[in-house]
């Protein structure tokens, strides 16, 4: 696959500035060589860093990212084009906690690939002569879209591989090698050792492999390929519990894990992780009670445990957590229409997600198409409360703390005052519609 690359502009020029080549090397090439658009461009080549910091100013920034490493960011002012270069060398690991423990300058570009995650990602593309050389046979797996690690013990040595060979295969459509799957498996314990919020890094490109280039469904695969090196029962050990407990057949084809995997497979990206976590209360309420009753009530706190556990930002964990709880709200289309407007006033900034989750949940069953008429019958009243006007908020009322002032409302009484109209005002055919009107509502709190 003798190929020629595009390249960013102005890279040759930086190629000019060494007597020896530089590469670009890793995902860039790998996904050049597919078709995709690449992205990052990750460089090396057989040079200390005080050449490559040595670069002239007028033209190029260059910054130490980790001396350790021996990398650095090379910034080039003409374009503003930003690029990683590390040198050629050798890691050494004891502790499998995803970062070596020593790192050796090398002049051998095999020993260079060798220290890479897959034979894929080390492929290396000369600027200047614009050829590739290719130590470990990667092109072949390009052309084969295979995965294939490195060397023996890729996975034991840094943990987040696992992690990374599941997202890579998602988001390329590549298969993986069974000897390198069976390794990962294998040492799939590595995983213990790196940091939640790296496992949460790679979650959530997991959950939307997909996007990255446009393989169906690489979300859904990239969950089942966690399941299948066994590293998903390690990572998210509350939700595994649900593999191979059954539900009620006239309402799911799959177990409860399988069924999550497929509520987020069905899922808007902006509500997958919410729907991988929707029922997460179910296995916990078979094995304490027998049933899944109150499952959404029980996997509110579970959530919250999961999502604190992975260090996701305050934000995500109140929506994702407000959704699990949620979820089951109205299912059967039984409650009164004026608590569905209720319900949908006080949480009117979570609705559409809402809506999103509810529609995935119920494709997720594996038995039915089309739109669940839980979701149409929300937002059916939804869209009849906007065309209403219906105040969301206090300060969507027309009325405020100085109203009720005037009218006399006792300080103390006020704020109960107002969330007492503002609920009142969501209910259907409510006469609750002029100033004057909420005026008089108010007069009772006097």
């Amino acid at each position: 696959m003798e190929k020629k690359i595009a390249l960013p502009a102005g890279l040759k020029d930086l190629a000019r500035c060494f007597d020896k080549p530089i590469y670009v090397v890793g995902g860039y090439v790998r996904d050049s060589l597919i078709g995709f658009e690449p992205h990052d461009v990750d460089l090396t080549g057989d040079l200390d860093p005080e050449v490559v910091f040595a670069l002239p100013k007028e033209r190029f920034i260059v910054k130490e990212t980790s001396k350790k490493l021996l990398t650095l960011k090379i910034i080039d002012r003409r374009y503003g084009t930003e690029y990683e270069f590390t040198s050629f060398r050798t890691d050494s690991y004891s502790d499998g906690k995803h970062r070596p423990d020593a790192v050796k300058r090398t002049g051998d570009i095999l020993s260079d690939a060798l220290r890479r995650d897959f034979c894929a990602n080390a492929i290396y593309y000369d600027v200047k002569s614009e050829t590739l050389s290719d130590p470990l046979g990667g092109v072949h797996d390009v052309e084969k879209s295979v995965l294939r690690m490195t060397r023996e013990n890729t996975f034991c040595e840094d943990g987040l591989r696992l992690m990374r060979l599941c997202r890579q295969a998602a988001e390329t459509g590549f298969s993986i090698d069974p000897e390198t799957k069976a390794a990962a498996r294998k040492n799939r314990e590595a995983i213990d050792d790196i940091a939640p919020e790296r496992i949460r890094d790679e979650l959530d490109r997991i959950l939307v492999a997909d996007l990255r280039y446009g393989v169906s469904d690489g979300h859904y695969r990239g969950v089942r390929l966690l399941d299948e090196i066994g590293v998903f029962e390690k990572i998210l050990p509350e939700i595994a519990l649900g593999k191979g407990m059954e539900q009620r057949p006239d309402y799911h084809k799959y177990d409860v894990q399988e069924h999550m995997f497929r509520t987020m497979q069905c899922a808007h990206p902006s509500v997958r992780l919410a729907a991988l976590l929707h029922d997460c209360g179910k296995p916990y309420c078979k094995l304490t009670y027998g049933n899944f009753h109150g499952h959404d009530i029980e996997g509110e706190p579970i959530a919250d445990k999961i999502l604190h556990r992975f260090r996701y930002p305050n934000d995500v964990i109140k929506e994702t957590k407000a959704l699990v709880l949620h979820h089951m709200f109205d299912l059967k289309c039984d409650a009164k229409e004026n608590t569905v407007r209720r319900f949908v006033q006080s949480n009117v900034n979570l609705i559409d997600k809402l809506l999103l989750l509810k529609e995935a949940d119920y494709l997720g069953g594996g038995l039915v198409s089309g739109t669940a008429p839980g979701v149409e019958r929300i937002s059916r009243i939804y869209n009849e409360m906007l065309k209403e006007q219906v105040p969301f908020s206090i300060k969507d009322l027309g009325v405020d703390g100085h109203d009720l002032e005037e009218l006399g409302v006792p300080e103390r009484s006020r704020g109960e005052a107002l969330k007492r109209l503002l609920s009142d005002c969501a209910l259907k055919d409510t006469y609750l519609v002029t100033r004057e009107a909420k005026l008089d509502y108010l007069r009772q709190f006097v």
